[in-house]
């Protein structure tokens, strides 16, 4: 049995210090799969508020690709 993503929520915001902007949302969908939505062209961030916990980059690990999920967790790290 599979689960459909239906439904997502923010859990976190990007952030680029060198413009003190939020420049995209992390979204945690009902599957525990993280994505992300920028906000404009620029893709750069450097600091996430708030890091997401170890427990939700654990369960997204399964369902969201690799790239993401180390991306975010280098954020979270600081």
């Amino acid at each position: 049995m599979s689960v459909n993503k239906e439904e997502a929520a923010p859990v976190a915001r990007l952030i680029c210090s060198r413009i003190n902007r939020t420049v995209g949302w992390v979204y945690r969908w009902n599957t525990s799969e993280l994505s992300i939505l920028w906000i404009g062209a620029a893709r750069t961030a450097d600091h996430i508020d708030p890091p997401l916990r170890p427990d939700m980059l654990a369960a997204a690990q399964a369902v969201t690709s690799d790239e993401v999920t180390h991306f975010l967790e280098k954020l979270s790290r600081g």
